[in-house]
This record gives structure tokens, C-alpha cells and sequence, in this order.
């Protein structure tokens, strides 16, 4: 199982950055720029925190 995890990153940066714009909590402008520098092992974990469905970011390998 391979996750996108270029794709997960731009979902939780955009879901964090909506939430500081959108009802100005400033936390989340915070934990976007953690997003940006976050290993993938951080980004599961920032997205298991935040009740992400990761299974939306799986990659099918159809090649096999």
C-alpha cells in the first residue's frame, strides 16, 4: 500500500489554512507551515488526528 503522500500534504495544509480563514484560528496557520516539514510518518499522524480518511490517498498499482 503506497499513499500519496504529496496529495495528503496539500489536503491537510488547505484543510488548516480554511480553518485559520475561514474562523481565524490562529493554531492552524501554525500547524500548516508543521505540515510543510513534516516526514510522511508525521503527515499519517497529523491526518490520523484530524480524522482523515487516508484511504482516500492510497495509490492502486494496477500495473502488477
Amino acid at each position: 500500500m503506497e499513499i500519496d503522500y504529496d496529495r495528503l500534504r496539500e489536503d491537510l495544509k488547505n484543510e488548516t489554512l480554511g480553518a485559520f480563514f475561514g474562523g481565524g484560528f490562529g493554531g492552524a496557520l501554525i500547524e500548516s507551515f508543521d505540515i510543510d516539514n513534516a516526514s510522511d510518518d508525521e503527515l499519517i499522524s497529523i491526518a490520523q488526528q484530524m480524522h482523515i480518511d487516508l484511504n482516500k490517498y492510497i495509490e492502486n498499482d494496477y500495473s502488477r
